[in-house]
């Protein structure tokens, strides 16, 4: 009995000191996780990389040229339609990742002028995704990333440019 009692001193104690983090604290632990999280992110995709199955390619990655723009959707459009697949672009994982690119482009061309609208599409539907058994539903799911990440890069693209053109006239 004594130890249940131990325990809600410390749990008491830790809610306490809780209360008086500061908000640098807690920034800095969001930063800390959300790293970890990159780590996470970048030592998968190496190991998915890696592998030697003849069916599987790797993952497109976000193209860091893309020339001209003047738009949020024409930035995001030029992204999406850069991805290559290499030579192997027949199976499951590449149809899978296509059909996830193919309707959220759709999605993103009938909301050109919101795609805040299409990113909350996008984050639910890969929170709501718990499947990934299926060669397809792998490429599905990684599309359904890649769509995020491009949707992300596009609004920061845009936001430098929009930064640089400002610094510019200024």
């Amino acid at each position: 009995m004594p130890d249940k009692n131990i325990d809600m001193f410390k749990l008491v104690e830790e809610v306490e000191k809780q209360k008086k983090m500061d908000i640098d604290d807690i920034f800095s632990n969001l930063d800390s996780v959300k790293n970890e999280e990159v780590r996470r992110e970048e030592v998968k995709a190496k190991t998915y990389e890696s592998t030697s199955d003849p069916n599987l390619v790797s993952r497109p990655r976000i193209p860091s040229d893309l020339g001209g723009y003047d738009t949020r959707f024409e930035c995001f459009k030029c992204i999406i339609e850069n991805v290559s697949y290499g030579t192997r672009n027949v199976n499951a994982y590449v149809e899978g990742h296509k059909d996830a690119l193919e309707k959220y482009y759709g999605d993103a061309y009938q909301n050109r002028k919101d795609l805040y609208v299409i990113e909350a599409r996008v984050n639910d539907e890969i929170n709501k995704t718990v499947s990934h058994e299926q060669l397809y539903d792998k490429g599905y799911y990684d599309g359904l990333a890649y769509v995020l990440k491009a949707l992300k890069r596009s609004k920061e693209l845009l936001m430098q440019r929009i930064s640089a053109e400002m610094i510019r006239k200024l």
